[in-house]
């Protein structure tokens, strides 16, 4: 994944983690302490996004941590940023009311940087299968004002939503709901589901694929076991799987279950509710087949 970003910057005297001294030839320093502290996050974090007010800018240029990004920052990090990853992605955002700019180094020592990814000119940055370790992140502005912004950090990613709406898991159903406790026969449960809609899946998660509607297709009620849980979809034509769980978090999958099939496995299961959606890649509906299984 290759991120490019713009980061500009503030006067001198009002950045802070800047002294007269890195005035000239000062670079990004993640060995200073964080402007405004840091945070220690384990993946599945309540809330998400979390959030953190930042006052972005600086004089340090941030092409001095990675050519072509533009503009300043400050000399430390805004914050520094302690992540146990697990299996979701990892999205770095902000946002405030004027333009400003991201820049983060991962624990590998990646740069990454971005301007306007997040919409209406706030920057965004999206992990895929991060690492845990430390994340240093600074954010830089267009001129020579400091700017308040708003930082998040998320798995879900963030707050941004499509102009179309996004996926709503308070929404009834489309095809109802079942009651599943672990040992449940017949093994897989089956429903029939006309996938597809017109909201992008990506509005729930960044990184999903296909359309789905904005109600959940299917509500599955479950009380699990020692066993993991599996939904996985059939279909003669390409399907998406989107699943949120009872703990909020988003899985989404495209062809895991086999030629062009969707299948997500949860280990562990959650006793609660999973709001399942099936989606397309086109405008068409599709007729398929979901299902539920401790077997699979």
């Amino acid at each position: 994944m290759k991120i490019i970003a713009i980061v500009a910057g503030a006067a001198l005297a009002f950045a802070p983690g800047v002294s007269l001294a890195q005035k000239s030839g000062a670079k990004p320093d993640f060995t200073l302490d964080p402007n405004y502290g840091e945070v220690t996050l384990e993946t599945g974090f309540t809330p998400d996004p979390w959030t953190k007010s930042i006052l972005a800018g600086g004089s340090v240029p941030a092409s001095a941590a990675q050519s072509g990004c533009e503009g300043s920052v400050s000399a430390a990090p805004d914050l520094q940023l302690n992540f146990e990853a697990g299996d979701l992605d990892l999205t770095v955002r902000a946002v405030a009311s004027e333009d400003t700019t991201l820049l983060v180094n991962t624990p590998s020592g990646q740069w990454l940087c971005d301007d306007d990814s997040g919409g209406d000119l706030n920057p965004k940055v999206l992990i895929s299968n991060p690492q845990s370790g430390r994340y240093d992140i600074w954010l830089g502005t267009y001129n020579d004002g400091m700017v308040q912004s708003t930082l998040e950090i998320s798995e879900l990613g963030g707050s941004e939503t499509s102009a179309a709406g996004a996926p709503d898991a308070d929404l009834e159903p489309n095809f109802g709901s079942v009651r599943l406790r672990s040992g449940f026969t017949p093994d897989p449960h089956e429903k029939a589901i006309l996938a597809g809609g017109s909201i992008p899946a990506s509005a729930a998660k960044s990184g999903c694929e296909g359309k789905v509607s904005a109600a959940a297709d299917y509500q599955v009620f479950f009380e699990p076991g020692d066993l993991d849980l599996t939904f996985l979809v059939e279909a003669s034509e390409d399907t998406t799987l989107l699943i949120n769980t009872p703990n909020g978090r988003w899985y989404c999958d495209d062809d895991s279950g086999g030629g062009v099939n969707p299948k997500v496995l949860i280990t562990n299961p959650q006793a609660g509710r999973y709001d399942v959606w099936v989606g397309t890649y086109g405008d068409d509906m599709v007729q398929s087949t979901l299902k539920v299984s401790e077997l699979e």
